[in-house]
């Protein structure tokens, strides 16, 4: 019976994250985004088209490998150090607690993940707002004939002939920033998972010193979006508030990590000996 229900509960985590993903790729592949307009001679939206300095393909291998990885290192070396949590057993199958340990972490990472960029995606196309490089890539020709363009404020237009339909589309998903929300959750989850479970005797900065180089790498994957002309300041902004945000929910409320005190002992500093120094007869009082 305890089989059944272990079994049941990978199944129902996968059938979880399949949902979430499919949502995800309905977004992408099939709604559109909103068409809005656009003040003539708007300086915000006249940037050169730049290729960008870090793709989608880089940016999520990185992520999910570098997680990957650091969970992996930190079970094994909590099971051998005998902290652990010990074997699992499916049915008479045992399943090293660094395993079992190490799904449930990168399966909450992963599903966090799926969630940031569902909500990223979705505020992408609801919102349409254009990206610095719209004139560049769409070289708009107002219509001539429609009322609503009388006003200075340009809703019906029509981009130039030859413009590649995939980066019309994309032009218009500038708010917010998927790289720098990703980036950013990363960042967070792994200077969380980091805080939590990884404290050790030596140097106090060691660690922060780790932590901050990744928050850094966050920061300027946010800035190059900046400097491609991908992204407003304010999309990248906001990028770095949902990934944040998602992060210390997913860690904190769906992770629930065990605290510092069932570290491995060789990692944590030892506990301060406080000697008593009243009298004995105080004591006695």
């Amino acid at each position: 019976m305890a089989v059944d229900r272990i079994i049941w509960k990978i199944i129902l985590d996968f059938i979880i994250l399949a949902g979430v993903g499919f949502a995800l790729l309905a977004v992408t592949l099939w709604m559109e985004p909103y068409h809005r307009g656009y003040f003539l001679n708007d300086e915000s939206l006249s940037l050169p088209f730049k290729e960008q300095t870090i793709s989608v393909s880089v940016l999520a291998s990185v992520g999910f490998a570098f997680i990957a990885v650091v969970v992996l290192i930190v079970e094994i070396t909590r099971d051998r150090q005998g902290k652990g949590i010990g074997d699992k057993y499916i049915g008479d199958s045992a399943v090293p607690g660094w395993i079992w340990e190490s799904y449930q972490t990168i399966g909450v990472f992963t599903f966090g993940a799926a969630c940031q960029h569902l909500t990223s995606d979705l505020a992408k196309n609801v919102i349409g707002r254009l990206r610095p490089h719209f004139y560049d890539v769409c070289k708009p020709i107002p219509r001539a004939d429609s009322a609503l363009n009388q006003l200075g404020y340009i809703v019906e237009y029509d981009c130039y002939a030859d413009a590649d339909p995939s980066l019309i589309k994309d032009m218009r998903l500038s708010f917010p920033s998927a790289h720098s929300s990703f980036a950013m959750y990363c960042a967070i989850f792994f200077i969380f998972y980091v805080q939590v479970k990884c404290k050790w005797r030596g140097s106090k900065l060691l660690r922060h010193a780790i932590q901050y180089a990744v928050f850094i790498a966050a920061w300027y994957v946010g800035l190059s979006r900046v400097v491609d002309h991908m992204h407003h300041w304010s999309d990248v902004a906001a990028g770095f508030l949902i990934g944040t945000i998602y992060a210390c929910l997913v860690f904190v409320y769906v992770l629930k990590p065990k605290t510092a005190s069932t570290l491995p002992t060789t990692w944590v500093d030892p506990p301060e000996t406080v000697t008593n120094t009243l009298p004995r007869a105080a004591l006695a009082r």
